[in-house]
């Protein structure tokens, strides 16, 4: 198994262990050094001396050599092309069918044995098509395996355009509106089908527009006071943390409408002082940039801040302008 340490580094093997690639790398070199062996045999004396005086085959001497060089460079390639397949990752049906074709190239190899010389060309049963046919159709499938193999391989480790990505950049929301109105568009979610929600959330179909005009916000304001009495235009500025003051929200059952408001609170709530004073909450606290990042900083003293214990010239930020 790979460890996190491999795959991290970038080290981990590309077989599932080293006896695949022991073996693989061994046919390949045996392959090689037939091929090799049945050229000396079928170019040089020496060898060709050698592989007549090895045992005594019955025949005239030139047929020996060809015979022998052709054995040789029949089972040297077959050899390579399985030590590829036992290194390189396929399927099984991949596997299977360089399998088989590598039993046709064994095959025909054996028919050229028997065949040569009585029976090749100049013989009266002729078996030089037949024995041709078969070593050559399991070679060119034992090599169209290989390429099968070696193109799936590619793809899985360099997918192109298959892979995506799906970033949530800050301060955007996707959000899913159940549309009561029949008269429009109620199939789907935000992004697919359906229509584009009101309001100024952004999502992923109006972040590019302008979220509307004061005009339509004050509409839509307009058309809840019908039945619930007058309602204020925003909800109260945003504390320090982001979000509303805990007094600005009330709840929809204490006007006593039929829909649900997020109203503001009296003038008398908002002038209360918070519980706690700390710099966070004061109206001079602001974050500046510097070399080393985003820093608390006191606009009224003008100077970054070590801590955020509050001076004696606090003043509660939700009386900002």
């Amino acid at each position: 198994m790979t460890s996190l340490t491999e795959v991290y580094e970038g080290t981990e093997r590309e077989v599932t262990s080293l006896r695949r690639l022991y073996a693989g790398t061994a046919l390949v070199l045996l392959g090689a050094a037939l091929a090799i062996v049945a050229v000396l045999v079928a170019t040089t004396d020496l060898f060709a001396g050698l592989a007549i005086g090895v045992v005594d085959w019955g025949i005239a001497d030139q047929f020996v050599v060809v015979q022998v060089a052709g054995v040789l460079a029949g089972l040297g390639v077959p050899a390579a092309l399985v030590g590829v397949f036992i290194v390189l990752p396929a399927g099984p049906r991949v596997r299977a069918a360089a399998a088989i074709s590598a039993s046709l190239c064994l095959l025909g190899v054996s028919l050229f044995w028997y065949a040569y010389p009585e029976n090749w060309r100049y013989g009266s049963d002729q078996l030089t098509l037949e024995v041709s046919a078969i070593y050559l159709l399991g070679l060119f499938t034992a090599v169209w395996c290989l390429f099968t193999a070696v193109v799936n391989f590619k793809t899985r480790n360099d997918p192109g355009g298959m892979l995506e990505m799906n970033v949530t950049r800050k301060n955007k929301t996707v959000l899913e509106v159940e549309d009561s109105d029949d008269s429009t568009g109620g199939l789907g979610g935000i992004g697919f089908l359906g229509s584009t929600p009101d309001g100024d959330v952004e999502t992923q179909t109006n972040t590019d527009a302008e979220s509307g005009d004061a005009g339509s916000v004050g509409a839509a304001s307009g058309a809840g006071t019908s039945s619930g009495g007058p309602i204020a235009d925003a909800a109260g500025p945003a504390t320090s943390d982001g979000g509303s003051a805990a007094a600005d929200i009330t709840s929809p059952l204490d006007g006593g409408a039929d829909g649900a408001e997020i109203v503001g609170s009296p003038g008398s709530a908002s002038e209360a002082e918070p519980a706690d004073r700390y710099c966070g909450n004061c109206r001079h606290f602001e974050y500046a940039r510097s070399s080393s990042g985003m820093v608390p900083y006191c606009t009224r003293h003008e100077t970054a801040m070590d801590d955020m214990d509050a001076c004696d010239e606090w003043v509660p930020n939700r009386n900002r302008d």
